[in-house]
């Protein structure tokens, strides 16, 4: 059966917590502008990358290991987009020089990864003075052993609290760090997911419609993953939510 990233990946879907909304305030956050080199870590389908290339005009590269999201993302390069690269690349270990970026993106990624490995590399490809920008899934209090399991079991997620994020991004050096936290509004995130799939949203659908008729795994993945959303474990809302977290190296 497929896991959770990879019944998105089959059909280029790409999604993070608080939507555009979020990335707005990151980049807001972290002061990039058009002389900015960022890297996209876990960039997905493209979007969001494309989308902070056309809002700053800086240039942007994504690295994802998903193959199929990659190719996903290089679909969407049009010449209006020149400043905007793809690549399959592993976020615990970035095939790139040391501080070579001015600002490091990652959105709902870093939860997924190896946590200390992953920052310590985003410390390392950074310039002296550049921006790391995280929007990653935070629990507002402290969960249920049961729902922990859930979101471990489920999305392979690991997620931490907001002075837990912030004791990763101190112990790998960075410093001024700047943070907020927001809960989870459902129909809000429904919007936003719908802005972040607004260029690729037919094909998307096109996509899962086929492989759910056509491939019987795909389709006991879906039904195995709507078996457990129905499951989602008393208190979701309460505990479950994002942060958006900033630091300085």
């Amino acid at each position: 059966m497929y896991g959770y990233f990879e019944i998105q990946a089959k059909i280029g879907i790409t999604k993070h917590m608080g939507g555009m909304e979020a990335t707005r305030k990151l980049l807001e956050m972290c002061g990039v502008d058009k002389a900015d080199y960022v890297l996209v870590v876990g960039s997905g389908n493209g979007v969001s990358a494309i989308k902070i290339y056309k809002m700053t005009g800086c240039k942007v590269l994504g690295v994802d290991n998903s193959e199929d999201m990659v190719l996903r993302a290089r679909e969407k390069l049009e010449p209006q987009n020149k400043g905007v690269e793809f690549q399959l690349g592993n976020v615990e270990n970035l095939d790139f020089p040391d501080g070579i970026f001015d600002v490091v993106i990652s959105e709902s990624v870093t939860g997924f990864t190896d946590k200390t490995r992953s920052i310590s590399e985003y410390y390392r490809v950074l310039k002296s003075g550049g921006y790391v920008g995280l929007n990653e899934v935070t629990w507002l209090s402290d969960p249920s052993p049961e729902l922990d399991r859930y979101c471990r079991r489920v999305m392979g997620l690991v997620a931490e609290t907001k002075k837990d994020w912030l004791h990763l991004l101190d112990k790998a050096g960075f410093n001024d760090m700047k943070s907020s936290t927001h809960a989870l509004n459902q129909w809000k995130q429904v919007r936003s997911d719908l802005e972040l799939q607004s260029m690729d949203f037919f094909r998307i659908w096109a996509r899962f419609f086929i492989l759910y008729f056509k491939e019987p795994e795909y389709r006991r993945s879906i039904h195995n993953l709507a078996w457990e959303a129905l499951h989602i474990p008393r208190g979701f809302n309460r505990y479950f939510g994002y942060g958006i977290y900033v630091g300085q190296k």
